[in-house]
């Protein structure tokens, strides 16, 4: 049965289409870290950030007065969505071949190149939605250049998202000042077969918690972290009687639960450029800790854009107007219009979203060789 161009290329079969398809560049995150999303009107919001406490309450008399207490500090943070737009011009044979009501398959013909122009647009956004998250994590901030195009580091950056997590929550990781030795808590570089790892991660344990309270359950490290591993004199203690263990870093991992932590390789992330480089997104002796993802501390952002939903039509005036036919679409979106001037279709697709750190402090990013 043949379709209409309203059924084919409206903005709802297409957003419907671009929602539907993989990403294109590796996601080294577990599915929970896109698990938390709010939809906000256009590409603005606000998001409420409140100072927890570590206080216990003050005992009193039975039937004694109550005991003012200061409010905790209440901040709101206004945030600007990351937004991208782009279009094709399909070949004009696209549009005879959707216009061919007759003729089922060469309808299909038609219907083909527009699912897979659409998924090549999806392929896209997604990877700018993983390598903005990547970016996020692993360096506080997500950059672009002047023209729009995505950077692997804030230098030459025009336009840049900055999460604010404090410089003690990277490197050495000298979180709580004073309160191991000098002060880093990787007080010595893992790539020494001595450097006592365990007692690291312990005291990185111990100084999250005293800093905000979310204990940590991921480590996204890169690629020379499994070798330090390997080679530390404690670690093969642990490994030495440990078969499920050794098979787990025979295929190339950190072994699941190794002290208490989910390990996951991070070292194959990276994104390609507006001039074809690949630029990696994850150095080799970084090591991400995280809390076990929840809106608590990471959420997803989706704004909302105006999709028409009728293609509209070549008449003797131009093309008809499709003012009337209009919907909000969240997220990811595509469109296409029939435009006179070469007669043809037009593909609009886009998508409005931010990754948002809303506690700066419940991540750490080391570099565990200096």
């Amino acid at each position: 049965m043949s379709q209409t161009l309203d059924q084919i290329i409206g903005g709802v079969n297409l957003t419907g289409v671009i929602q539907q398809t993989t990403t294109g560049i590796p996601d080294v995150f577990p599915a929970g870290f896109y698990a938390s999303t709010q939809t906000v009107d256009g590409d603005t919001a606000e998001y409420t950030r409140v100072s927890g406490t570590r206080a216990t309450a003050r005992i009193a008399a039975y039937g004694s007065p109550s005991q003012n207490r200061e409010l905790k500090d209440i901040a709101k943070v206004p945030v600007k969505l990351i937004h991208t737009i782009e279009s094709i011009h399909h070949k004009p044979h696209v549009l005879t071949n959707l216009l061919n009501f007759a003729d089922l398959s060469r309808q299909q013909l038609g219907i083909a190149e527009v699912t897979r122009q659409t998924r090549q647009f999806k392929q896209l956004f997604d990877n700018l939605r993983v390598a903005a998250l990547t970016s996020m994590l692993f360096t506080s901030s997500i950059n672009f250049d002047g023209a729009g195009n995505l950077l692997p580091s804030s230098s030459g950056a025009k336009l840049s998202v900055n999460y604010g997590v404090p410089s003690g929550n990277t490197g050495q990781l000298d979180v709580l000042d004073g309160i191991y030795g000098n002060g880093n808590i990787i007080d010595a570089s893992w790539d020494q077969a001595t450097t006592n790892i365990a007692t690291d991660l312990a005291n990185l344990k111990k100084a999250a918690m005293r800093l905000t309270g979310y204990p940590l359950a991921h480590a996204f490290y890169g690629q020379n972290v499994l070798d330090y591993l390997l080679n530390n004199n404690k670690f093969k203690e642990i490994m030495k009687f440990n078969t499920a263990a050794n098979n787990q870093t025979l295929a190339g991992d950190v072994p699941q639960g190794l002290l208490g932590l989910q390990w996951h390789s991070a070292y194959e992330a990276f994104f390609e450029d507006q001039t074809g480089t690949n630029q990696d997104l994850v150095g080799g002796d970084q090591v991400l800790f995280t809390p076990e993802p929840s809106l608590d501390w990471i959420e997803w952002l989706e704004g909302t854009y105006p999709v028409p939903t009728s293609v509209g039509a070549i008449t003797s005036d131009g093309i008809s107007a499709t003012v009337n036919n209009v919907s909000l679409a969240t997220g990811m979106f595509s469109y296409g219009q029939v435009i006179s001037d070469p007669v043809t279709v037009k593909q609009v697709a886009g998508d409005t979203f931010l990754p948002v750190l809303k506690v700066p402090k419940a991540v750490f990013v080391a570099t565990v060789k200096f």
